[in-house]
């Protein structure tokens, strides 16, 4: 073990070890905790980026790991290689470094999928003359596998290959601005109605360029991860589900 990390060890073993056994908030918890913050940005091995937003990230992951600390196993030993790991991955500070990363790929690809999609949603949308079915009580996570953005606009700039598919984006752009039967504006995190799927979609898919979750997380006041999964796991299937509603058969699927 390095000697660098091998000098945290005994600060971090204590630290943990108080905050898992004083009552959260207690003073003696709130100045191991502060402690412990201190102490994080010199963990080797942690998550890192020189991405503008990426100081929102590393600012939500502190808060989480404030509020999570007790879910965090005690190793028996090398306490600060567990703590890594735990916050990279448990936290998911890695995963939000990439999506950072995979965000600005995306914005300067002007022949990327999502760039695609906003030209068709350009068009002008015809008349909506189907109906739209939104009765189940099954939630659309539950029924179809959740998609990436960048997924779910690859499907979207595929199937405008075939001629009755052609006008779905704008099909979508449309019912996202109208939102007829308030589908979209009910589909929220506990709590937060604000950060609904239509102003998410608007903002992420509609506007140009797109807000950053980052950003929106701000703004709504919500946690960012939170916000992700949300957006990941119920609004992006709410979105693939309409379509599906409409007729589209995703590659592959008959």
């Amino acid at each position: 073990m390095p000697e660098a990390e091998a000098s945290l060890e005994p600060k971090l073993r204590q630290l943990v070890t108080t905050l898992q056994a004083v009552p959260p908030k207690d003073l003696a918890w709130r100045k191991a905790m502060d402690r412990l913050l201190r102490l994080l940005p010199r963990l080797p091995g942690l998550a890192g980026s020189n991405h503008p937003q990426y100081p929102e990230i590393w600012n939500d992951t502190l808060l989480r790991v404030s509020q999570e600390i007790q879910l965090f196993e005690m190793p028996a030993d090398n306490v600060t290689t567990a703590l890594v790991h735990w916050i990279n991955l448990k936290l998911r500070l890695k995963y939000a470094v990439k999506d950072l990363q995979r965000g600005d790929r995306a914005r300067s690809d002007p022949r990327s999928a999502k760039a695609e999609f906003k030209r068709q949603a350009r068009q002008p949308p015809l008349s909506l003359d189907r109906p739209i079915r939104s009765d189940s009580d099954v939630t659309f996570a539950e029924q179809l596998p959740a998609p990436t953005l960048t997924t779910l606009a690859d499907q979207i700039a595929r199937a405008q290959q075939e001629v009755q598919r052609t006008t779905l984006a704008a099909n979508l752009q449309d019912y996202i601005q109208r939102d007829p039967e308030a589908t979209l504006q009910t589909c929220h995190p506990k709590a937060h109605p604000q950060a609904n799927a239509q102003i998410l979609a608007l903002r992420l898919l509609l506007k140009d360029p797109p807000d950053s979750l980052a950003k929106i997380a701000r703004e709504l006041t919500i946690n960012y991860h939170t916000l992700n999964w949300h957006w990941q796991r119920k609004a992006l299937p709410l979105l693939r589900a309409i379509a599906l509603d409409w007729g589209y058969q995703p590659p592959n699927e008959s």
